[in-house]
């Protein structure tokens, strides 16, 4: 079950709201969340209950008032996440920055998808990478790339740094778990992350271990065990 969640403003869809349809094992939303309006309003005090309720805590209460406008954005669009992982029981949460157009990065609102299947995620991200002009960023659909962006490019870079290090941590990992874990937690999608992953073992910081008849140039799912070099023990092969 797919739900788009558009409210005007920052009431009207309650964080136990959410809970409720994400209860349904299938169940994905994508919200429009108007980060703008809550750090225009969170103080006053006819907004309190409704600020409550969306964010099932008093924790943004918490906010650092000597902060700049955007470094409040930022703390009330990363609770808001966080609570639809602990309060809501999301298991994917993956948050899309839409900017101001001509004030650079300055979020304008954010689109965040939560869902309980990763093939949810898995197809919401591809169908956003579609719309990119650049590998490794998104773009608003229907926006040139100068106007808008759905959220910040980290960089080709640092989906590999990033690869590398959950590969020194968890040691020999299959193919499947990396992805869907990139796909989680990076900008990575199937064909960045493969990339990634091949110019660290051309690199030699990682080992990838095929099946027989597996081509050495390529990483299948479900085919393949990676290894860090700087985990704390190497699989017997």
């Amino acid at each position: 079950m797919f739900f788009f969640v558009d409210p005007f403003g920052y009431s009207g869809f309650s964080m136990q709201t959410l809970k409720r349809i994400l209860s349904y094992p299938r169940s994905e939303i994508f919200i429009n969340y108007m980060v703008y309006d809550v750090v225009r309003f969170w103080e006053q005090d006819h907004a309190e209950q409704s600020m409550l309720e969306l964010f099932g805590t008093e924790e943004y209460k918490d906010v650092d008032e000597t902060q700049n406008a955007e470094q409040r954005q930022l703390f009330f669009m990363n609770l808001y996440c966080k609570n639809l992982r602990e309060i809501a029981k999301s298991r994917y949460v993956m948050p899309f920055r839409i900017n101001t157009p001509g004030q650079g990065v300055r979020p304008r609102y954010y689109l965040i998808h939560a869902s309980q299947h990763f093939k949810a995620l898995e197809v919401m991200k591809d169908n956003m990478a579609r719309v990119s002009d650049v590998e490794y960023r998104f773009e608003a659909i229907g926006v040139k790339t100068a106007q808008m962006s759905l959220f910040e490019d980290p960089g080709k870079v640092d989906l590999r740094n990033r690869i590398q290090e959950y590969s020194k941590e968890h040691g020999a990992t299959a193919y499947d778990e990396i992805e869907e874990w990139a796909y989680a937690n990076t900008n990575g999608m199937k064909k960045t992350i493969k990339e990634a992953l091949m110019q660290l073992e051309q690199e030699g910081l990682i080992e990838i271990q095929r099946k027989p008849r597996q081509r050495n140039n390529t990483v299948t799912k479900g085919a393949s065990n990676i290894w860090g070099w700087h985990a704390t023990s190497k699989p017997l092969i």
